[in-house]
């Protein structure tokens, strides 16, 4: 597993999404990359981004006070925002994570109100999910994998118990310690169980066994109230088949006065609806008048077709009947000519006429009938000669076409005119036949009206009679509702004979039940529940002893993979710590001690820890005791040339290489999936930071490291180099070279 990628937004000065690449190294082994940039530029911001997204809860080692500190806060030029996000992109294609997926993407988010969450691939989960998830995959929750500043002087400088946190992450142990740890949670919570389970099983005990004795009477009750039931159930369905027998005699009697009276009311139902329909004389006037208003219609329109066809014929005629002279001073021409001219004129009078008629004002055009007369009779006697000629001119076919075409539309108006007639007709007899109709119905009406009535009072008697009946079927109803509670009890089929002696045995069982006495009908249930209850404590009991074994199994197990597993580390780390100080210091000595305390055996009961509690007694070294816990690890430290064993008395540059060889020595062994060195160089001189630099030749084989440093010996060990500026507006922003592929472009 590797870095591939970190995408930070709005943490601390990064306010704009900023992308970090780790590319692997062309050359073999894992990348290195360095950080760079002048103070204040928020270079260890990107280490602060790293540790927060792995889970970091302390506000001191974030560099903040408020847990809101981490969301840019804004400038001068620049509004703060509302969140923060980090996410780390890690390649898993070996499964160092166990998770199904070859990219782990882990997401942490905080908003300003407080509310955060974390995501492991865009899903959403729990701080707890992150830590087991980043202990299998060896990082701790105290991530010696992210050095800051002054974390190199805290390592060396802390406790012995603080130091014995920090190595449990270095051996690996931290998962199982986390397993162990969730395991005597539960055993605590098993054992609280247990006790809350013991204690209410002891208290509901005294009760269930009272619930039992009042449960017994209950069903002695029970029994009798069972045969009392019984013999009411033959008692009432007799009596009920007695009386739902009489109300059913009723009811047949009636029946067929009721179908007739319905057959009635059916029948004057009908005979209105016709009346009703019969007075609604409006729109059949309203027929009459259209019949009317359409023979009119036809009849003006037949007239005026007349009139027109009349005209056509005088003028045919007129030209007929023309008797042409020759006088010497007429052709045959002029006189077509002058005939022509008269035609026209008497064309446009004819459809004046006809304009005028429409418009009820003939007067105007009388002066014209008189002047085209006047002109006729002028024409005319010009003809009258000695010498007499009859000449008859050709007929105009277009006169005789539209003869023809007027003849053939008055016949087909007087076909209309007759349907319109014979509808007339037709409806005058209609008229005839419905009000005969009308008073016919009239009089049936009144017949089956008074038939009706004679029936209703027939079905009155009936219905007075059953009311009586019913009364006391209700009282029977009532009287069943009491005494069986549940009508479905009885059997409506009824029993075939009475027995005299069902009431006597009726008083006799209800006298007994007297003497049992009133039981709360809430036992029976309360006793069911106490039961359920007393049965469930039992049975969670069991379990949770169970459970208790189970644990403390899981726990033993988990020891003891712990103490191997450490010891076994522990080992290895101590033999590494003493190769890379003699490489830093040139010589000298330095091995990690182990403080053991032995623990006070406590009693045989079970016990959450599993082992008791230490007492004042210790162990150095790496020997081993029965009942014996590692409670801290302590250092020792000599440069050459120096007899100092006690680290408080280095230098602080001798801190720092000693911090340095340590940290080797732990990545050597039980390397993370990435390092990240927080200029821990800072105190280094440059024949100091040559070794420390060489040293990454050997380490870059088992880890990839991301180091913040001012320091050349440290950046020239880089393939990629970020340089970290803020401008103005108080914003971190990257410039990013691939060193090696700048050496080739150097080299060509």
């Amino acid at each position: 597993m590797y870095l591939q990628k970190l995408e930070i937004q709005g943490f601390k000065s990064f306010a704009t999404k900023t992308v970090l690449e780790f590319p692997p190294r062309k050359k073999g082994g894992r990348s290195i990359t360095a950080i760079v940039g002048p103070n204040g530029s928020g270079k260890s911001n990107v280490s602060d981004a790293m540790r927060w997204v792995l889970g970091e809860q302390s506000l001191k080692l974030l560099r903040g006070k408020k847990s809101e500190d981490v969301i840019f806060s804004g400038s001068q030029k620049r509004a703060r925002l509302g969140f923060a996000e980090v996410s780390l992109y890690l390649n898993n294609e070996d499964k160092t994570a166990p998770i199904d997926y070859e990219e782990v993407v882990l997401t942490r988010r905080l908003y300003r109100s407080g509310e955060g969450e974390y995501l492991i691939n865009r899903n959403k989960v729990r701080l707890s999910d992150v830590v087991l998830l980043l202990a299998q995959a060896n990082f701790g929750q105290k991530n010696y994998s992210i050095i800051g500043q002054g974390m190199v002087d805290a390592m060396l400088l802390a406790s012995p118990t603080e130091r014995k946190e920090f190595f449990d992450e270095a051996t690996g142990v931290e998962q199982y310690q986390i397993k162990r740890d969730q395991a005597i949670s539960k055993l605590k919570a098993s054992q609280e169980n247990l006790k809350q389970a013991t204690l209410l099983l002891e208290e509901i005990e005294p009760r269930v066994k009272s619930l039992a004795r009042q449960m017994k009477k209950l069903e002695e009750r029970s029994n009798r109230e069972q045969e009392l039931k019984e013999i009411q159930k033959k008692y009432y369905s007799y009596q009920w088949k007695n009386l739902t027998g009489k109300l059913g005699e009723r009811d047949e009697k009636a029946g067929p006065f009721l179908i007739q009276k319905k057959e009635l009311e059916e029948s004057v139902k009908v005979i209105e609806e016709k009346l009703k329909k019969l007075e609604k004389e409006q729109p059949q006037v309203d027929s009459f008048r259209s019949f009317q208003g359409e023979y009119e219609k036809l009849f003006e329109e037949k007239n005026h077709l007349r009139e027109k066809a009349m005209m056509i014929k005088n003028k045919i005629e007129f030209s007929k009947q023309i008797i042409i002279s020759r006088p010497a001073a007429l052709s045959i021409a002029e006189i077509e000519t002058k005939l022509q001219d008269f035609f026209r004129k008497y064309e446009s009078f004819v459809e004046k006429l006809f304009s005028a008629k429409e418009k009820n004002n003939i007067g105007e055009i009388e002066d014209e009938a008189k002047a085209m007369k006047e002109d006729l009779k002028m024409f005319i006697d010009k003809f009258k000669a000695p010498e007499k000629k009859e000449i008859v001119p050709k007929t105009d076919p277009a006169l005789e076409q539209e003869l023809l075409k007027i003849s053939g539309e008055i016949e087909a108006i007087n076909r209309s005119l007759t349907d319109v007639q014979i509808k007339i007709e037709n409806f005058n007899k209609q008229q005839e036949v419905e009000r005969k109709s009308f008073f016919d119905l009239q009089r049936t009406l009144q017949e089956k009206q008074r038939e009706l009535y004679s029936i209703s009072s027939k079905i009155n008697e009936i219905q007075v009679e059953n009311a009586g009946l019913k009364a006391r079927k209700e009282d029977l109803e009532r009287e069943i509702g009491q005494e069986l509670k549940d009508f479905s009890l009885l059997n409506v089929a009824g029993e075939a004979t009475f027995d005299p002696s069902w009431q006597e045995q009726i008083l006799r069982l209800k006298r007994q039940l007297e003497l049992i006495g009133g039981i709360d009908p809430e036992v029976e249930k309360e006793y069911g529940e106490a039961s359920v209850r007393y049965e469930f404590l039992r049975n969670e009991i069991n379990d949770l002893n169970q459970a208790v074994v189970s644990l403390l199994k899981i726990i033993k197990e988990l020891d003891e993979i712990i103490k191997k597993q450490f010891d076994s580390a522990f080992h290895k780390i101590n033999d590494e710590f003493g190769k890379y100080f003699k490489i830093l210091f040139g010589g000298g000595k330095a091995q990690l001690n182990i403080r053991r305390e032995v623990l006070v055996p406590k009693e045989e009961a079970v016990s959450a820890e599993g082992y008791g509690e230490p007492r004042a007694a210790s162990v150095n070294g790496f020997g081993e005791s029965k009942n014996e816990e590692i409670v801290g690890v302590e250092i020792e430290a000599t440069p050459p040339g120096k007899k100092l064993k006690n680290i408080n008395m280095l230098s602080g540059g001798e801190r720092a290489l000693t911090s340095i060889a340590l940290l080797s020595a732990i990545i050597s062994n039980n390397p993370a999936p990435f390092i990240v060195l927080d200029e821990v160089d800072a105190a280094l001189d440059e024949s100091n930071s040559l070794r420390f630099a060489n040293i990454f030749d050997e380490l870059i084989e088992k880890t990839q490291f991301i180091l913040i440093t001012h320091n050349r010996a440290t950046m020239q060990k880089a393939n990629t180099l970020y340089g970290v500026t803020m401008e103005a507006d108080g914003v971190s922003r990257l410039l990013s070279l691939k060193l090696e592929e700048a050496e080739k472009v150097v080299k060509s």
